[in-house]
């Protein structure tokens, strides 16, 4: 009997071992991934590459709002620098497992600095969504049968169908009545089609002429207006040079001694006309021999 016992505990450590995925022999490493979310994901569960399992979650923690996540895996797993780390499910119960996708870069991954991983939604989470769907149907379905669910709007309903009825009915018999004048719009407006097209085609050198002959146009109006540009830009210096008193212009603008000059001497030129009218003796001498 204890030999029977001794061989039952040696084959349960062994199966628990197996299904824990322990290995005397194979070499593993370490490496942390930086998840948003982890689900239900637990210390123990699988890390799986393409599909092959190839190590476990060793230790789970809180980092900067995140969580950071220790697996290792075994040493023939070579992770590149493009590898991809998701929190996926794995049955219906919510399992969690990180599968682990090794990449195709040509560098390897820096192992010293933790990897951004995803989370990818499960069925538990679409379940629960699932549900807040159904309490959105649910409202919608209350707020339409408090529109439509008086009998004076089922009969605004059933005159809105009735009119839409009857608008089709129009419709249907103005197009039966009017089909030879549509298909012959139909015939002109493709007819139309086809004399323009002949007289693009006809005048194609013209056409291309007149558009060069408007971008040749258009050079000529950025020179004139490169011009007037210059121009103005002259006619500004020139006037702040005029108001500021430079040059005779400026000086003539900006003293008044000549003006007053002028205005005396104009005084004088009007008094002296005026005493030679009344005195012409006195600027005048007429003598006959």
């Amino acid at each position: 009997m204890g030999l029977v016992v001794l061989v039952g505990c040696a084959i349960l450590i062994l199966g628990f071992i197996w299904f824990k995925g322990f290995s005397f022999q194979q070499h593993r490493y370490k490496y942390a991934v930086i998840f948003p979310n982890i689900g239900s994901l637990e210390v123990g569960d699988p890390v799986s590459v393409s599909g092959v399992r190839k190590g476990k979650v060793e230790k789970i923690s809180l980092y900067q709002g995140d969580v950071l996540v220790d697996i290792n895996l075994s040493q023939d797993v070579v992770l590149k620098k493009d590898a991809k780390f998701t929190v996926m499910n794995i049955g219906l119960m919510g399992e969690r497992f990180i599968a682990v996708e090794t990449g195709h870069s040509d560098s390897l991954l820096d192992l010293s600095q933790p990897a951004r991983g995803y989370y990818d939604v499960g069925i538990p989470e679409v379940m629960g969504r699932m549900s807040e769907l159904i309490d959105a149907v649910r409202r919608l379905a209350g707020h339409l049968e408090k529109v439509i669910g008086t009998e004076s709007s089922q009969e605004a309903l059933i005159q809105t169908i009735e009119n839409i009825k009857t608008i089709s009915q129009r419709i249907d018999t103005l197009l039966a009545h009017n089909q030879a004048k549509f298909n012959q719009t139909v015939s002109d407006l493709s007819q139309t089609s086809t004399e323009l097209k002949e007289i693009l085609m006809s005048n194609k050198d013209k056409i291309q002429k007149t558009v060069d002959n408007f971008g040749s146009a258009s050079g000529k109006l950025d020179n004139i207006t490169t011009t007037l540009d210059s121009l103005s830009i002259y006619l500004k210096n020139i006037t702040s040079r005029i108001e500021s008193g430079n040059g005779t212009l400026g000086q003539l603008l900006n003293d008044t001694t000549l003006y007053e000059q002028m205005k005396r001497t104009t005084q004088n030129v009007d008094s002296l006309i005026l005493d030679i009218k009344r005195h012409p003796k006195k600027y005048l001498k007429i003598s006959i021999f």
